[in-house]
């Protein structure tokens, strides 16, 4: 399991994240028909947030509520600001099987985030993608959380490493790490520097 991060030891951390940024142009707004084909996009078989909007909701919209839908997400974009409200989660405990319902380590909390959080997530990400090209600061090697990056692709890596190696009559070791409350763990001012320091500094705030 991790321990919290020492953040005392990393004074350049500290010091950079104090750093005013120079700002620069302003993200684009969103249009009406990048709205669109991500609402399109979403399952609709999700549970919804606190807010109680689901997928489907959002796909029967008429055209004046997609309009109000897309200036309250340009607003987000041309203020910088999150809102509250989309990171507001609401927590669902899902008992594991076979452990004692007594004990709380025997739950796997699920949170569920409000639709139209996802939404500019995937907006603000396909930004981020177009800038920057992920192969520039993503190690080849990292498959989660990636499109077209899937676990079985992972495994034939996996694979294809052992059996050059097998051919190769080489010695072939693998360590395999479950690290527990590893995203619970997270080191918050090192997360914000990397974002400060390898993305265009408009997405920081």
């Amino acid at each position: 399991m991790f321990t919290p991060h020492n953040n005392d030891q990393n004074q350049e951390v500290e010091q950079e994240l104090k750093t005013p940024i120079h700002q620069q142009e302003r993200l684009k707004t969103f249009t009406l028909k990048e709205i669109k084909n991500e609402i399109k996009k979403l399952n609709h078989k999700k549970a919804p947030g606190f807010d109680l909007i689901t997928a489907t909701m959002l796909k029967e919209l008429p055209q004046k509520g997609l309009l109000n839908l897309m200036y309250i997400l340009n607003v987000t974009v041309s203020l910088e600001y999150w809102s509250e409200s989309l990171k507001q989660a609401q927590i669902v405990m899902l008992p594991k099987p076979g452990k004692t319902p007594i004990d709380v380590t025997s739950y796997r909390p699920i949170s569920l985030l409000p639709t139209i959080s996802k939404v500019v997530e995937k907006l603000i990400l396909k930004r981020i993608n177009k800038e920057m090209n992920p192969q520039d600061w993503i190690p080849n090697h990292q498959f989660g959380f990636r499109q077209a990056h899937s676990t079985i692709q992972q495994c034939h890596r996996v694979a294809d490493t052992i059996n050059k190696a097998l051919e190769n009559r080489q010695f072939c070791t693998a360590a395999f790490l479950d690290v527990s409350q590893a995203f619970d763990k997270v080191w918050h001012p090192g997360l914000l520097y990397k974002i400060k320091t390898i993305l265009p500094t408009r997405y920081f705030n």
